[in-house]
């Protein structure tokens, strides 16, 4: 029972007392029956809220009925009719409550045949009951939706959980195995290589009395052998050496779209030239500016976008990372916008800051140099 039903059958209770005193009542005897009959409405809502006992919730409805058919014993038309209506609920008319209920009232109106102005306010009395009643209908459905949505929120969390465990295993997994290839690329390349000259070596330690001609060749095999095993190291690490370009758009990314799935703010990304002539130091600085940069529009901003551009041109390398937020006023200088232009000059750089009523926008500019 909602908490419109309960001010509903109050009103209703309160309407038959004012009948009662309208119709030469003793004024003391419907008060206090008035408050009694509203005390047992305020405990039937109690029980079904709290301890959710209908069955308890039932025996103080009849209660209260039986003792109005008591007390009204010249007035009974409101006792009847709310009393066949509640009965027709609790015991399950389902899709018919409204047909029974509407046969049951007119039934009593002709057996009692009450005055008209009894019919006018037992009509307005029921009109006020459909709306309760519709009200709470439409209050339940909205709790279980809510409550619906509640578990599918909680269930998509742990399914983004587990999502995450998964990306995380699957890092570790990429990590291992990357290991393990390049340790047995070096192991092919190299090992075979340093075996056979720690062979040579012994040889030539063993003829290097008797037999110098045969030690020196050994040992120039060796330094050969030794010599092709370090140009294979150095190729090997110049082809596995991530490029600095595809490691920085690729830290980037990470950054923001964990902003976006953590947050809910959109994220752009857009780099324009060419990026192999963006240093890693400047890959790094951009980077830390760039984490920097939500964390403030998270905390002193409402925007709901924020995107980074990073331009290459020919002398300079311009990175703008900009929120929808906007603003006006002076720019005041927080730790973090301190950090960010702190960071830039140590790179290299400039910084400015742009604030206007649409945006607000951080700029740093550095200076092309070649690529490390």
């Amino acid at each position: 029972m909602s908490l419109i039903y309960l001010i509903f059958k109050l009103t209703a209770v309160m309407a038959s007392g004012a009948l009662n005193m309208i119709d030469n009542f003793s004024t003391g005897d419907t008060v206090i029956t008035v408050l009694a009959f509203s005390c047992f409405a305020a405990a039937e809502f109690l029980i079904l809220r709290i301890k959710n006992a209908p069955a308890v919730a039932s025996v103080c409805s009849c209660v209260s009925v039986l003792a109005a058919l008591m007390f009204y014993s010249d007035n009974k038309l409101f006792i009847v009719c709310f009393g066949i209506i509640y009965a027709v609920e609790y015991f399950g008319a389902g899709k018919l409550f409204w047909q029974i209920s509407g046969v049951a009232v007119l039934i009593m109106l002709v057996v009692l045949k009450p005055p008209p102005i009894h019919i006018a306010i037992l009509l307005i009395m029921l009109s006020l009951l459909v709306t309760a009643k519709i009200t709470s209908q439409k209050l339940d459905e909205c709790r279980k939706s809510l409550s619906e949505i509640r578990e599918e929120a909680v269930q998509l969390n742990r399914k983004i959980t587990r999502l995450e465990e998964y990306e995380k295993t699957l890092k570790q997994s990429a990590a291992i195995e990357e290991r393990r290839r390049f340790s047995a690329r070096i192991h092919d390349k190299l090992g075979h290589s340093i075996s056979g000259s720690i062979i040579l070596l012994e040889a030539a330690k063993l003829s290097v009395r008797t037999n110098p001609d045969n030690a020196e060749k050994c040992i120039a095999t060796v330094t050969d052998n030794l010599r092709s095993g370090v140009d294979d190291i150095r190729k090997a690490l110049r082809e596995e050496r991530p490029d600095s370009k595809l490691i920085g758009i690729s830290e980037l990314k990470e950054i923001l779209d964990s902003a976006k799935a953590k947050y809910g703010i959109e994220t752009r990304l857009e780099i324009k030239g060419d990026a192999d002539k963006i240093t890693f130091q400047i890959w790094n600085c951009i980077k830390e500016n760039l984490v920097e940069a939500i964390t403030n529009t998270l905390k002193h901003s409402k925007a709901t976008e924020f995107s980074l551009t990073v331009t290459v041109l020919n002398k300079i390398i311009r990175a703008e990372l900009r929120d929808k937020g906007g603003g006006s006023g002076r720019i005041k200088k927080s730790t973090g916008l301190t950090a960010i232009e702190e960071r830039t000059v140590l790179a290299g750089g400039k910084c400015v800051f742009l604030m206007e009523p649409s945006y607000f926008a951080i700029i740093n500019i550095f200076g092309n140099q070649e690529k490390l």
